[in-house]
């Protein structure tokens, strides 16, 4: 039912905003996806109207629109505003647990342009072990962490992401073209998991997995950065079943 605005409300950009905040407060609610009609019916707003609201609110982050079913649902613009509910605060413990019981450092990170951004990050407790830090940018294609990102993206934005060939070649074992990164991104859709040994760095290897989290505020994954001579066969497969259930546990 549409609620009664106050005369204060009713003007201009005071009602604009009663109005998108009504809108957001219905998937709060039991609907977590409608559709603009369903709003409208809801609202007793014109469709217009709800068209115009719905569109400034998708570009902002607030609402996302599934492109299949074009069924709208809330964003993670709205999640920001709430500490309690933000992912790095979600994923802190998880990822400080998984620090403690593997000894290795365990990152969060997201897909900012063409950088891999850092998030949250936890070291382990390991002599000789890998420090970052929140805020920390890496390249995407010679990275586990960047190639997990880029792999949730379709081909197209992947290779935008990536940048201009050839790609820095920071070691004899970085991917320095598309072809190469694309048959590996292919690679971590089919199997779930990413992995870098001594791309980015000799002697650093990581192993990254995908974080399913609010649709429509970009990829997110977390990894376990390790010395390579940690990253044997034996200890890789524990690893990635370890990273998975702390994922699960996040999300």
């Amino acid at each position: 039912m549409r609620k009664q605005l106050s005369q204060d409300e009713n003007k201009g950009s005071v009602g604009t905003l009663a109005r998108g905040l009504d809108i957001l407060e219905l998937f709060a609610g039991e609907s977590p996806e409608l559709t603009q009609t369903e709003i409208s019916d809801r609202l007793g707003l014109p469709v217009p109207t709800v068209h115009r609201l719905v569109k400034l609110l998708t570009e902002r982050g607030w609402l996302v629109r599934d492109p299949a079913t074009r069924r709208l649902r809330l964003g993670l613009g709205a999640a920001r505003l709430l500490p309690a509910v933000r992912l790095p605060d979600l994923a802190r413990e998880p990822l400080r647990a998984l620090a403690e019981q593997t000894g290795e450092t365990v990152n969060l990170a997201t897909l900012d342009g063409s950088d891999v951004l850092y998030l949250l990050s936890e070291t382990g407790s390991h002599l000789l072990t890998l420090r970052s830090h929140v805020g920390l940018r890496l390249p995407v294609h010679a990275t586990a962490l960047g190639k997990c990102l880029l792999a949730q993206l379709d081909d197209a934005a992947a290779r935008e992401a990536a940048g201009d060939e050839p790609y820095e070649s920071l070691t004899s074992r970085t991917v320095t073209s598309w072809s190469k990164l694309r048959a590996q991104l292919e690679r971590v859709r089919r199997e779930g998991v990413a992995h870098s040994r001594d791309e980015y760095e000799l002697g650093l290897s990581s192993i990254a997995v995908p974080l399913t989290w609010v649709e429509g505020d970009g990829p997110v994954a977390v990894n376990v950065s390790l010395p390579s001579t940690r990253a044997g066969p034996e200890a890789t497969p524990r690893l990635v079943t370890e990273l998975r259930k702390t994922v699960e546990a996040i999300a």
